[in-house]
C-alpha cells in the first residue's frame, strides 16, 4: 500500500516538475520506467546466482561477464580496464582483475557513474554491492536510447573492498588529462540494506592520531549532492545526508568516490545507513540492530526491493539533468 500511494506521489510530482526540467527534453518518467523486479533481477544474479565476488577470483570475472553483458545488450560500448592488484589477504600476493567501463558518448565534457562489483568473502555482498551495482544497471537500461549532451562512463569497478590499488584508483589515472574534463563523478555503494537513503558530498579527510578524535573535513563543491537532493524532494523519495554535527553533508575516504576527491572532481555518494540514534555518531550503522554489510546477514533476503529501485529511478533523473546541462556549478 505504502507503495502504491508513493507512486501516485510521485508520478503527480512528476507532472509537476518535469515539464521544465526532463519532459522539456523529450526525457522519460524514470519514476514509471524502471520496475523492482527488473533492479532486483541483477542482484539476484550478482548475489545468488554468482554469490561472494572476492577480487580477482571468478566470482569476480563472473561478475564483470554479467555486466558487460547486460550493457552491450543495450547498445552501450564496451572496454575492460585489467590491471594487477593486491588483496588485503595479508598474503602479498598479486591479482588480476578489470573494471567494465561502458560508455554513452556524448560531448567532451564526462560525467562518470560508478559502483563496486567486488564483495567481502563473508557474505554474498547482495547489499555492499550487488544493490549499487543493479541501480546503476536499471538506470543504464532507462537512459539507452536518450540523448544527452555529455559523455556518460558507467564503471563497475573491482578491487573497492580494500584493493590496492583499486578499481578507482586505476580508472582515475588513466584517464590522465581527460580527468579535468570529468564534470562529476556518481558513487553508488550499499544502497539496499541501511534503514534511511542518504547522498554525500565529497571531502578530503585527515584522520587524527588518536583514535578518537574527529577527523578533519576539507568539504569540496557540493552541487553534485545538492542536485540529487533537490531531485529527491521534488520527487518525493526519501533522501537524506549526514548530521549537521559530524559530517555535515559530506563523506569520508572509504569507496569508490575517494580516488576523485583527491582529483578535484565533484562527487555525490548513494548510500544506505542510519545516522540517528547510532552509538557512534561518526560511524553510524547500518540498521537499528547494527552493520550487515561484512557479514553472513548481507544476502539476497536482507536487500529492501524499494531502496534500490528508488535509488535507480533518482540516478536516471539526476543523469539527465546532469548530462544535459541544467545541472552543475553555475546552473
Amino acid at each position: 500500500m505504502f507503495r502504491q500511494r508513493f507512486i501516485v506521489t510521485a508520478l503527480m510530482v512528476v507532472a509537476l516538475l518535469l515539464p521544465s526540467a526532463v519532459q522539456a527534453q523529450g526525457l522519460p518518467d524514470f519514476v514509471a520506467v524502471i520496475d523492482t523486479e527488473d533492479v532486483m533481477s541483477h542482484v539476484r544474479a550478482l548475489s545468488v546466482a554468482i554469490g561472494a565476488r572476492p577480487m580477482g577470483g571468478e566470482a569476480e570475472a563472473q561478475a564483470a561477464q554479467y555486466v558487460a553483458a547486460a550493457f552491450a545488450d543495450w547498445g552501450y560500448p564496451i572496454d575492460a580496464q585489467t590491471f594487477e592488484t593486491t588483496p588485503p589477504d595479508e598474503s602479498g600476493t598479486m591479482v588480476d582483475t578489470a573494471n567494465v567501463i561502458a560508455t554513452k558518448p556524448g560531448g567532451e565534457q564526462i560525467l562518470v557513474v560508478g559502483a563496486h562489483m567486488d564483495s567481502v568473502t563473508s557474505a554474498t555482498g547482495a547489499g555492499d554491492n550487488a544493490s549499487g551495482v543493479a541501480a546503476m544497471l536499471a538506470a543504464a537500461e532507462a537512459l539507452k536510447d536518450v540523448p544527452l549532451d555529455y559523455t556518460v562512463m558507467f564503471v563497475a569497478f573491482a578491487a573497492e573492498e580494500g584493493g590496492s590499488p583499486s578499481g578507482a584508483d586505476v580508472f582515475v589515472e588513466g584517464l590522465g588529462d581527460q580527468i579535468d574534463d570529468v564534470v562529476a563523478m556518481i558513487n553508488l555503494d550499499s544502497v539496499g540494506v541501511g534503514t534511511t537513503l542518504n547522498v554525500y558530498a565529497g571531502a578530503v579527510i585527515t584522520w587524527p592520531e588518536d583514535e578518537d578524535g574527529a577527523p578533519a573535513i576539507e568539504g569540496g563543491e557540493t552541487w553534485v549532492r545538492d542536485t540529487a537532493l533537490d531531485l529527491a524532494a521534488e520527487l518525493d523519495l526519501p533522501f537524506g545526508t549526514s548530521p549537521d554535527d559530524t559530517w555535515g553533508g559530506y563523506t569520508g575516504d572509504w569507496s569508490d568516490h575517494y580516488a576523485f576527491v583527491l582529483a578535484d572532481v565533484p562527487i555525490a555518494y548513494f548510500e544506505a545507513w542510519q545516522w540517528d540514534g547510532a552509538e557512534d555518531p561518526w560511524w553510524g550503522q547500518e540498521t537499528a540492530d547494527g552493520d550487515v554489510m561484512h557479514t553472513e546477514l548481507d544476502s539476497y533476503d536482507s536487500v529492501v526491493p524499494e531502496k534500490v529501485e528508488m535509488t535507480a529511478e533518482l540516478l536516471a533523473a539526476m543523469i539527465a539533468i546532469i548530462a544535459t546541462g541544467q545541472a552543475g556549478p553555475a546552473a
